[in-house]
């Protein structure tokens, strides 16, 4: 499942390669003006159209959801960017689809920010992963029935670490090697993008830390 807002530049090979290694791909394209759904398509996608973007976290679970209810065994998320190696995908995938894991996550090789480095050592002791904004994640099918139908806020695609510290789900983390995308991150470099991830990332600790009282 890739979410995707005007990925034109990057999408088709990207697309072409998860169709070499999954049954199907999904891409949820977020209100894109330049073509990134039809690209999709003629690379071989089933795409899902945000007519107007509603956001990261909404594309990933209107992708989610809309997986599970085709029946998929397991949900693989991946940028729509060129990071992703293929076999890294793979080895994400693996522990849900051996049924080790509920719940899998990739651990880049270097972060795109300096908040991510702090908060990947709180999220260590919080939350078992140093990378939890990290993109390339796979959910098994049981996380889903445990959890319900994917909220829109996923607060940046790391309320899954929550859900296994609530539910009980096992959960995996693979230290993966991301490739240099060819433009420009959607989240950006700036200011404002490290104050919205270290926001994120206080909103879910927040999250662990009053259910941990109500304990």
């Amino acid at each position: 499942m890739i979410p995707a807002l005007n990925e034109a530049a990057t999408l088709a090979p990207v697309v072409r390669r998860c169709l070499e290694i999954a049954e199907k791909v999904v891409l949820v394209d977020d209100g894109s003006t330049d073509g990134t759904g039809d690209i999709a398509r003629k690379a071989g996608a089933e795409v899902v159209r945000h007519e107007t973007p509603q956001g990261y976290d909404a594309a990933i679970a209107d992708g989610i959801n809309h997986a599970f209810q085709l029946g998929a065994k397991a949900a693989i998320t991946c940028d729509a960017d060129g990071q992703h190696r293929p076999e890294d995908v793979c080895r994400v995938a693996e522990a849900v689809l051996n049924g080790s894991a509920d719940f899998c996550a990739g651990i880049r090789d270097h972060y795109n920010r300096p908040i991510e480095a702090v908060v990947g050592l709180v999220s260590a002791k919080m939350f078992g992963t140093r990378d939890p904004f990290c993109g390339l994640k796979c959910y098994g099918r049981r996380v889903h029935e445990v959890c319900g139908e994917f909220p829109l806020d996923l607060v940046i695609g790391a309320l899954p670490f929550y859900w296994v510290r609530e539910k009980g789900l096992r959960q995996k983390t693979v230290l993966i090697q991301t490739q240099k995308r060819v433009d420009q991150p959607r989240f950006g470099t700036s200011v404002r993008a490290n104050w919205k991830l270290g926001y994120a990332f206080a909103r879910l600790a927040a999250m662990a830390i009053n259910s941990s009282r109500r304990l």
